[in-house]
């Protein structure tokens, strides 16, 4: 084992279990080369485990709650061997249903480092988590152009993303199109009156949890709009159901989207804080749909409104998907409700720049807010069912299409969401000199 590597461990048991005591005190007191990470449930263990970040071990208490086959194979899934401490109270055939290794539970420091070294991998200090790769893996040799909406509640980002995939259409550049509903408080059932609200996001990513779907069950779970010219894929039907969407399956329905659509239009909440920002993992679940969108997407467009409310929102919702690693010329500004005089527009352009360019080390990149202004007719096409104003679809479309067409004749295929820094090679930042 190299100086800089040890065995990260997930550790679950019921509480006061004497063994898992003596495992933490093997690790703190550095007995053993172990980072022993203790979990309270099974629950947490399969959110560490789908975090992305790497495990050695899984060593598991033979009683503990929940512990079943769908866990072990999670954590073979992932590189974790799975060992289970096992006192006899629990008649299981580990091995059968997966567990590298089955130990009693009075062992030693030394039973304990042979089952590591001989079914676990160390791990350099290093190594670094890789929990978005791991949800946006799949989606390598995708063909589909994706563009996400987002923005604060109650700013219109939805009646934007629906004015964008009919504008898009109509100017008949992407098509097949998908509107897709990936809000939390999702409303495009409501915006497009929806008579069924199912089947919608919900069935389509549960029926990838066991494989995937061929395309006539796939496009089951898709509703056609002829008359509108795009598909549209119904969104949650409560805020809650965030709990069932588990992390691989919404890997693969995002891979079958994006090959089966040759553009995606999504719809997500204006929420992106993650673990890393806010030390919960169950906020990073909760807002998985909107932080996998908008890392995925060639373009991001960000809506605010006119007045001081509309542009302080606009721009947090900027700095927040720059934190999460979307890049600046990736996003483009939307100010919905825009005023009609050249001089307020052009305050507003000012004053967005202005706040972004002391926190954006690239701002010069953000290109300028489009201004929608506020139609009258709007609300009545909602209500009636008509399409949306040309006046409205035809700006958004035209300026989208122009920045995808610019992206991609840069700089090919975007999908550049969470690249890492470019490797570089021994010698060539340098050479090695024993000169002072």
């Amino acid at each position: 084992m190299a100086v800089n590597e040890r065995y990260v461990v997930l550790g679950v048991a019921p509480v006061r279990r004497e063994w898992f005591r003596r495992v933490g005190r093997w690790a703190n007191d550095a007995t053993l080369p172990v980072e022993f990470v203790k979990c309270i449930s099974t629950t947490e263990v399969i959110s560490r485990l789908e975090s992305g970040r790497p495990f050695s071990a899984l060593l598991a208490d033979a009683s503990s709650a929940g512990l079943d086959r769908d866990v072990i194979d999670l954590a073979n899934a992932v590189g974790c061997s799975p060992i289970i401490i096992d006192h006899g109270l629990v008649d299981r055939d580990w091995l059968e249903l997966g567990a590298r290794a089955v130990m009693p539970e009075r062992f030693d420091s030394g039973d304990l480092q042979g089952l590591l070294e001989e079914h676990a991998i160390p791990i350099g200090r290093g190594d670094s988590a890789t929990a978005s790769t791991t949800q946006d893996a799949g989606n390598d040799g995708r063909h589909g152009r994706v563009v996400t909406v987002t923005g604060a509640g109650g700013l219109g980002s939805s009646t934007i993303a629906m004015a964008l995939a009919q504008g898009l259409v109509t100017f008949g550049q992407r098509q097949p199109l998908l509107l897709a509903d990936m809000a939390l408080r999702s409303s495009q059932a409501m915006l497009h009156d929806a008579r069924d609200v199912v089947p919608g996001l919900t069935e389509l990513i549960e029926s990838h949890r066991l494989g995937v779907p061929n395309p006539t069950d796939a496009g089951a779970t898709i509703h056609t709009f002829p008359e509108r010219g795009y598909d549209l894929l119904l969104g949650l039907r409560h805020e809650r159901d965030w709990i069932s969407i588990a992390p691989r399956a919404l890997s693969a329905t995002w891979t079958t989207l994006t090959n089966r659509y040759e553009t995606t239009v999504c719809d997500v909440t204006g929420d992106l804080d993650g673990a890393s920002e806010t030390g919960s993992n169950d906020i990073e679940d909760r807002n998985r749909l909107a932080r996998m969108a908008v890392r995925q997407a060639d373009l991001v467009l960000v809506v605010g409104a006119g007045g001081a409310w509309g542009i302080h929102h606009l721009v947090r919702t900027i700095l927040a998907l720059i934190d999460i690693g979307v890049t600046a010329d990736r996003l483009m500004p939307v100010v919905n409700h825009a005023p009609r005089q050249p001089r307020a527009r052009a305050a507003i352009t000012g004053a967005v720049g202005d706040l972004l360019l002391t926190r954006v080390a690239d701002a010069h990149l953000v290109p300028s807010p489009l201004f929608v202004p506020t139609r009258r007719s709007l609300e009545a096409a909602l209500r009636d069912g008509d399409p949306i104003p040309s006046g409205i679809a035809s700006p958004l479309s035209a300026a989208v299409d122009a920045m995808l067409e610019r992206q991609q004749s840069h700089d090919g295929p975007a999908h550049r969401a969470l690249s890492g820094p470019p490797a570089v090679v021994p010698g060539s930042v340098g050479t090695w000199s024993e000169t002072p």
